[in-house]
Order: C-alpha cells, then sequence, then structure tokens
C-alpha cells in the first residue's frame, strides 16, 4: 500500500482476446506455444512491490487491539529479505515464460534494450525491481531505473507530483454519490468485520461494526480523508497479510488468532480502500492514467523492449483495472485486492497468418502460502500463478490500438487544464 498522507493514496487490465476454436486450441501459454497460430513479441507487467514492513500508522485499529502488534526487524515500508526471495521466485518463473516465448534468451544476459525495468521512486518499489532483475536476468547487470527517491513520480504518484487536475471538493462530492455517502463501502462486510474484530480481541461494542465511513476533502485542499470502519481496518487487514506472507511464527500472525482463511476473509476490507482512492469514477483517471497512458505507448510503439517491468503499487493496480472496466480475484484474496508482489500481464500477440496483433491480459501472483513458505512455482496447473482476466472495455478482440484509444477515452480529464 502507498499512503502519501492520511489518505491522499499515492497514487493495472482489461485485455484477454477473445478466444475463437482456432485460438482455444492453440494458446501461447499452452506446451504447444512455439507451433501456436500465434507468437508473443511484447509484453509489460505493471507489478506492486514485494512484501515490506507495515508502514507507519498503517494499523489504524491498534489501540483497538487487546495486545501490542509484534515488532519487525526490517525499517518501516522497506522490501524484507523475504518479499525479495518471493520476488525473485515470481520473476524466476516469468523468465521461463518469456524465454519460451523466445524474449529473453535462455543463456546470457538480455541485449540492450531487450529487458527494461521502471520502478517508483519509493526505495521499497527499487528494491522489489533489483529483486525481479535478478529473478529475470540472474547474474546479469540490468539497469533498474527511476527518479531520485526524494522526487514524486507522475506515473505512480500523480497526485503528489500535481501531474494531473484534482479539486478535492468535487471528488469528495463524486465519490461520496457513488458509494451512497459511504455506505455501500459496507455492503457484504459482515464477515470481514467479524473476522478482524475476533483477531483484534476488540472489545464490544467495537468501532468497526458501529461508526459510519466518511469522505471529505482533506485540511489543505489537496488531497482526500477517510475516517470510520474502512479507515481502521483496511490497512490492519493488510498488515495481517504482511505477517503472515512474511513467514512469521504463526503464533505471531494476528497473536495466533489469524489462519490463512482468515487473512482472506479479511482481505475484501483492503479491497473497499480502492473504491475510494483507486477505482472510483473521479480518482481512477487521477490515479492510474498516466501509468497507463504509458502501458499503451509501450505496446504500440513501432520499437520497445521485448519485455518491460514497471514497479509501482497495489492502488496503481487497481485503478488501471478500473479504467479497463474489468476486475480480479486471486487466491487467498479478496475481490479488487491487489496481491502484495503480484502484477497485471499485457502480451502482445502476432497472428502468424495476417501480422494482425492482439492484446491478452493476465495477473501473475503467488498465493499468501506460496509467498510465505517460498514454494516453488510450478509452470502450469491450478497452483501456477497465471491468472487469465475478463476483457472488460477493451472488448472481445482487444487490439493494441483499441486499447490506447479506449485508454485515451478514459482519461481525457487528464487534458483538462489544471
Amino acid at each position: 500500500m502507498h499512503r502519501p498522507a492520511r489518505i491522499t493514496l499515492s497514487l493495472a487490465v482489461c485485455l484477454a482476446v477473445a478466444l475463437t476454436p482456432a485460438w482455444a486450441a492453440a494458446r501461447p501459454d499452452s506446451a504447444r506455444s512455439s507451433a501456436s497460430r500465434y507468437r508473443v513479441d511484447r509484453v509489460v507487467l505493471l507489478i506492486r512491490h514485494g512484501i515490506r514492513a507495515p508502514l507507519d500508522g498503517e494499523a489504524a485499529a491498534a489501540p483497538l487491539a487487546d495486545q501490542p502488534f509484534p515488532r519487525w526487524n526490517t525499517p518501516p515500508s522497506q522490501l524484507t529479505p523475504h518479499g525479495a526471495q518471493a520476488l525473485e521466485r515470481l520473476a524466476g518463473y516469468m523468465r521461463t515464460r518469456f524465454v519460451g516465448q523466445g524474449l529473453l534468451p535462455g543463456g546470457g544476459c538480455p541485449q540492450t534494450g531487450q529487458l527494461a525495468i521502471w520502478t517508483n521512486s519509493k526505495s521499497r518499489t527499487i528494491a522489489s525491481g533489483q529483486a525481479l532483475a535478478q529473478g529475470l536476468a540472474p547474474g546479469c547487470a540490468v539497469p533498474v531505473e527511476h527518479r531520485p527517491e526524494d522526487q514524486a513520480d507522475p506515473l505512480f504518484d500523480a497526485l503528489d507530483a500535481q501531474a494531473v487536475p484534482f479539486d478535492a471538493r468535487a471528488a469528495a462530492a463524486s465519490i461520496n454519490a457513488e458509494l451512497d455517502q459511504g455506505r455501500a463501502l459496507m455492503v457484504g462486510m459482515g464477515p470481514a468485520v467479524a473476522t478482524i474484530e475476533r483477531v483484534l480481541g476488540c472489545r464490544r461494542p467495537c468501532p468497526i461494526s458501529t461508526l459510519p465511513n466518511r469522505i471529505a476533502p482533506s485540511a489543505d485542499g489537496k488531497g482526500l480523508t477517510l475516517s470510520g470502519p474502512i479507515d481502521l481496518a483496511s490497512g490492519t487487514a493488510q498488515v495481517f497479510l504482511l505477517q503472515y506472507t512474511q513467514g512469521m511464527p504463526l503464533a505471531q500472525v494476528g497473536w495466533g488468532r489469524a489462519s490463512a482463511a482468515d487473512i482472506a476473509a479479511m482481505s475484501p476490507l483492503h479491497a473497499r480502500l480502492f473504491d475510494v482512492f483507486a477505482r472510483s469514477a473521479y480518482m481512477a483517471p487521477r490515479v492510474g492514467g498516466l501509468i497507463a497512458r504509458r502501458i499503451a505507448t509501450t505496446l504500440t510503439a513501432p520499437r520497445a523492449p521485448a519485455v518491460s517491468v514497471l514497479v509501482g503499487h497495489d492502488n496503481t493496480i487497481a485503478a488501471v483495472t478500473a479504467l479497463l472496466g474489468t476486475g480480479f480475484q486471486l487466491p487467498g484474496y479478496g475481490r479488487n485486492d491487489p496481491p502484495i508482489g503480484g502484477g497485471l500481464l499485457f502480451e502482445r500477440l502476432i497472428d502468424r497468418r495476417t501480422g494482425r496483433a492482439t492484446l491478452r491480459l493476465s495477473y501473475l501472483a503467488q498465493t499468501p502460502d506460496q509467498a510465505r513458505s517460498l514454494a516453488p512455482l510450478p509452470q502450469s496447473g491450478p497452483a501456477a500463478p497465471h491468472h487469465p482476466l475478463a476483457p472488460g472495455r477493451c472488448g472481445p478482440t482487444c487490439t493494441p490500438q483499441g486499447f490506447a484509444t479506449l485508454i485515451a477515452q478514459e482519461t481525457k480529464v487528464l487534458d483538462e487544464p489544471r
């Protein structure tokens, strides 16, 4: 999670091409990839950073807990060594896939310009990019590029960088109308709330059950504030996930009261945060518009790296999927809750017969148990970290240019005077 201010969240997609019978019989991710009708000639991966220590104040419900949260050896917000290893595992899986598609060499190092990695300017995203580079090209000096750490990158932090038009009052009014003054955030959240209250040991009546959600402009007028149960519970649920995926002893994960099933049950509370700050109609183009345009440009440019990796945050992915009108749910997570260390994979496929390009979208993510145990990741089968996504607004047969046109339409507000 990236929270530059109290909840001016700092600020991924639909494509899955329609499967005609011929396509379905020869998917490029199948064992017959090289002999299929389609070849993958370019990919873009938009990925969330790996397992980190909690942010300062992230567990907003800590005062409601019946005991202190465990301490971490890694400084707040930083990628952990375990998190780096989990990312290397996922990157190793991707390397095998990309080598099989002819995008990366099977031996030696990528040629200059073949693999490009750009990260946000946060230390955890930079370190995540370095871990991914090691997994994608072991032993190679792959540049991990980024802006200086003290400089906001508009691709990932558009609001902080003041790179997009934003009116806090208009944003709050729009989001409140969309979410029924915050009441819509709690629809279906009964089981998640009951789980987090139990894990916290929260005395009843617990505020998570009783408080309303309030969305308002921040005091300085530059962002938004959220108060109420989602503010209390979302980051707290994420901290329990971080404890679990970090591999902490189970006695320390929610003080021994949070199983893998409980982690999954609490995950929707974290996802609801994005309904305000990333997936809402007002926020999605402002949070995800610039990075979506970057992806569209990379996919349609005459020349671009075979593999482009963009390392950002969960709200980046949430916003881009909202622009595309698609949703997702990965094993061990709630709907539209971006897995830690997982990301959106855009693949440009060329029809060998016609030369026509199409796009396919999938989500690459480890389960919480795979991240926790650093388990080997199979290339196929139900445990493989590859999950196709639905097409959304891009339509059943999405082309690179069609994707670019959609993004241009969905982000027109970015071209308005600021």
